[in-house]
């Protein structure tokens, strides 16, 4: 999945996947909400054939709600939800946080309920066909969500059309959440294309865009499948951005 060039292609790795917490004092964002509670004990109940492909290593507490609880707070805390995409690992949590403002992309949206065959296995309708207070976003412009530059989301599409990514602003660095605009930092930097995509000239005009903002920013990039993640990504409740 991560590089279908690569000379390991076949091998099985451990695959992370992460949600994001950023408090504010207007409000506490999250940034993706991990799979759905129900993964953990009956992946081919929620998947489906997709299931077939994948060794699912999930507790009962890496979910949303668990993973907030492990940081001293619960979904009623988040005051709005920034949906990189709609894909089963990323908005499996929309489910407990129906009070929640949910950014997403319209063309996510629409990519989401009648995805082509090549993603069908990566979307579950029953995640995000909810009452859900969705704030949708239109096009290439970037959102300030608080008008001070310290959360700006910005349009990623390649993984799939609606893809977008975070700039945060902290006080001693900045950090980008790229989500799945790139499955690892390495690989973008070869420009080597992930299995699944929706297009490949997009993602690479992404990738262009993120160093762009890298530079400029000096910001530290994190994506949310990283390999490396035990080295390279401060875990909660233990460590945190500042």
């Amino acid at each position: 999945m991560y590089d279908p060039f690569d000379s390991r292609v076949g091998e099985k790795v451990y695959s992370p996947y992460f949600l994001y917490v950023i408090e504010h004092p207007a409000g506490n964002v999250m940034f993706d909400n991990g799979c759905h509670p129900t993964l953990a004990e009956d992946p081919r109940g929620r998947l489906g054939a997709m299931a077939e492909t994948l060794e699912i290593h999930l507790s009962r507490e890496d979910n949303a709600e668990g993973m907030l609880r492990s940081i001293g707070m619960q979904p009623s805390d988040i005051k709005i939800v920034v949906q990189s995409h709609l894909h089963f690992d990323h908005a499996g949590g929309l489910e407990a946080l129906p009070h929640a403002d949910v950014y997403v992309q319209r063309s996510e949206l629409d990519f989401a309920l009648d995805p082509p065959v090549y993603q069908q296995g990566a979307y579950v309708k029953a995640d995000f066909d909810l009452p859900v207070k969705w704030k949708v976003l239109h096009g290439e412009e970037e959102v300030d969500l608080f008008d001070d530059g310290s959360l700006v989301i910005f349009p990623t599409p390649g993984h799939t059309p609606g893809h977008q990514s975070l700039i945060v602003r902290l006080k001693d660095e900045t950090v980008i959440l790229l989500s799945d605009a790139t499955y690892s930092i390495e690989k973008l930097r070869e420009r080597a294309l992930p299995a699944l995509l929706w297009n490949p000239d997009a993602m690479v005009a992404s990738w262009d865009l993120i160093e762009e903002l890298e530079s400029r920013e000096q910001a530290r990039l994190i994506c949310t499948h990283d390999l490396g993640f035990k080295e390279d990504v401060k875990l909660a409740p233990d460590a945190v951005y500042e």
